[in-house]
């Protein structure tokens, strides 16, 4: 596939987020901008259109200058998704103001530290639980003066926090004083103003805020029009995606929020990260973001269904076969696989493949109706899945769309194109992005959606770009002749040892993508003379396995988690991790990775762990990043003992 040299939206006209705001409320009034559980928000029957959607941001914009809000004012974001999140996002942005988004999961401490460096006088709540949590520590955060819950109503009755109802109420009140502000604030907005400050956590723990400006927003979502229309992969107003990531990250908002706001299509809000598959049929989206656990818990869930049943399993492992057979065709000389719906692969099978193929859809369209009707593709961020994984949801015609793309890249800067996916790569320049490789072999990137600055690091915004105004990701990579690009690793994850070897833990960890019975896994090595390596098992599956097989433990150990749309154990006892079953099972696993690792890569020792690896405990980042520091303070003994 030849690289592109250049793209269009270097002569587009661009424009900041409101006008294009504007411009969709003017072209499709009556199309449903928000959908969402009207139950749940209990407000508009669960819609909003266009129209209304403009009128509810003016109202909250009114509010906001009543308030005391002005252009440039940091406003921070600490919600989950909702209708709400988005309307306020909208509402600041239309005013010049810039949002602070905070994962609404992240610890007091760093809440504060977010809070203090970015001097903010407005806080946005999205419950009373975080609320509560501000105001144990309002005094230590000097620069807040008020708190805007998102809720119509407070438990708490303070000068210092005010409803959602306040702010429409007085809104409404003012609207016809406050528009000409308004109105001024509105068009004063220019590309290089900054849209946003996003935190994140990093695998470091340190969080640092990315600035992104309405030109990062706007030429990043021109560039994608552009691949998109290269390839199939157009939206239109006629779309409708799934918003269940959190909005306070680039990915939902950007490739969710921020696109229907370019292009009329309709969001439409999950109840809930753990409600995602029930989601998927209610509101059957064309597209959705996601990350690689949610397909592997979806594949964990079918297999294990599959396995109560023989005949069931006998009958879609023989459609799974068939469905990869006919799958071939799909893939051209480079190995790429045209994915799209307008692909006519019947006309290219063989009659008896054809006939074969035909029947085995009747069966694998019932596992695809888990995804809705009307799922054209899916957009995953890099996460090192299994291309066999991959290559399975292709069998039950899921289009996986895998890229690559950071905060400071404003989501994907490498895509694989609909027409030309290639398992196991996060695709092609893409998006408006320009990249390159440097001698040691990192990725640097530039062009569309490339962020500002790191707020108040100036030292770390240097380091972080070239001489010649190249992003450094930190991350290794691979492009093979066609142009897709692999990801090797973090470069600050490089394994150094003792003996002088470097060592990519995922290269390690894609000798297990294909293990039933191992969830997670975690290598050691620095300064040591082998690598060793905590291994966390896949809890579901041996629980189903102790079913069958009668293996005795103690249920009342175990927790679980539902909050990627399939309910997962998070923990278990001591005894769970103990059987002779289990730990023959990791055994023979790690024994057939080190089969194919050079002798300086192969585990010596390892030991099993009780809990996944989680945000909750602080192991990971919201994001599913392994935080290296953390895990090594946290299981410190143990990695000791594996040295002894």
């Amino acid at each position: 596939m030849s690289e592109v040299q250049s793209w269009k939206w270097h002569n587009n006209d661009l424009k900041p987020i409101p006008w294009h705001f504007y411009k969709t409320c003017e072209q499709y009034p009556h199309n449903i901008a928000q959908l969402f559980n009207p139950e749940k928000y209990n407000e508009h029957n669960g819609q909003f259109k266009w129209y209304e959607l403009r009128d509810r941001v003016e109202i909250i914009a009114s509010g906001f200058i009543s308030l005391g809000v002005k252009p440039k004012s940091l406003v921070a974001i600490m919600a989950e998704n909702s209708p709400r999140w988005t309307q306020v996002d909208l509402a600041l942005c239309c005013m010049g103001a810039v949002s602070v988004t905070i994962l609404p999961s992240l610890s007091l401490k760093q809440t504060m530290h977010i809070l203090n460096e970015t001097s903010c006088r407005y806080l946005i709540a999205g419950s009373e639980e975080i609320l509560e949590r501000i105001m144990k520590a309002y005094t230590e955060i000097t620069s807040l003066e008020k708190i805007i819950l998102l809720s119509d109503s407070a438990s708490i009755s303070d000068r210092r926090v005010v409803t959602f109802s306040d702010i429409l109420a007085v809104g409404e009140k003012n609207k016809l004083s406050n528009y000409p502000d308004y109105l001024e604030m509105r068009n004063s907005v220019k590309l290089s103003d900054w849209f946003s400050v996003i935190y994140t956590s990093g695998s470091s723990g340190t969080p640092r805020g990315i600035v992104l400006t309405h030109f990062s927003i706007s030429s990043k979502i021109n560039g994608a029009f552009e691949f998109w229309h290269r390839y199939g992969m157009d939206i239109t107003e006629k779309d409708r995606g799934l918003c269940y990531l959190p909005l306070a990250y680039i990915f939902d908002r950007a490739v969710c929020e921020l696109l229907c706001v370019f292009t009329g299509a309709t969001i439409a809000y999950a109840d809930s990260p753990g409600t995602v598959i029930d989601d998927l049929r209610k509101y059957n989206p064309t597209w959705i973001n996601s990350v690689s656990l949610l397909y592997e818990k979806i594949y964990v869930h079918f297999r294990h269904a599959m396995e109560q049943n023989f005949l069931k399993n006998k009958l879609y492992r023989y459609a799974i076969k068939i469905s990869l057979a006919a799958l071939e065709y799909r893939r051209d000389e480079n190995g790429c696989y045209n994915m799209s719906q307008n692909f006519d692969l019947l006309s290219k099978l063989p009659l008896c493949l054809r006939i074969q193929y035909r029947f085995a859809r009747r069966l694998l369209d019932k596992i695809k109706s888990l995804f809705g009707k009307d799922l054209r593709f899916a957009f995953l961020s890099a996460s090192g899945i299994s291309p066999s994984l991959v290559k399975f949801f292709y069998c039950l015609g899921i289009p996986i769309c895998e890229g690559y793309g950071q905060a400071e890249t404003t989501s994907a800067c490498l895509l694989n194109p609909l027409t030309a996916c290639k398992p196991g790569t996060v695709g092609i320049n893409a998006n408006g992005g320009y990249s390159r490789i440097a001698v040691d072999g990192e990725l640097e990137v530039s062009g569309a959606g490339i962020f500002s600055h790191y707020f108040n690091r100036e030292e770390l915004t240097k380091e972080s770009f070239t001489d010649d105004g190249w992003f450094k990701t930190g991350d290794i990579v691979q492009m093979d002749k066609s142009g897709y690009f692999t990801i090797v690793d973090r470069k600050r994850s490089i394994i150094c040892t003792s003996i002088g070897k470097n060592i990519a833990p995922a290269k390690l960890k894609g000798e297990f993508q294909s293990s039933e019975c191992i969830d997670q896994i975690f290598f050691v090595g620095d300064d040591k003379h082998y690598i060793t390596a905590l291994i966390v098992p896949d809890f579901n599956y041996f629980i189903s396995l102790y079913e069958r097989e009668g293996i005795r433990y103690n249920k009342s150990a175990l927790k679980w988690d539902d909050s990627y749309g399939v309910s997962m154990c998070v923990q278990v006892g001591e005894d769970f991790i103990s059987t002779y079953k289990l730990r023959q099972l990791i055994e023979d696993a790690v024994d057939e990775a080190n089969k194919n690792l050079e002798s300086f890569e192969r585990i010596k020792q390892y030991t099993i762990l009780p809990e996944r690896f989680t945000p909750e405990n602080g192991t990971m980042t919201p994001s599913q990043k392994l935080r290296k520091e953390v895990i090594l303070q946290r299981y410190r003994e143990l990695i000791e003992k594996m040295y002894e």
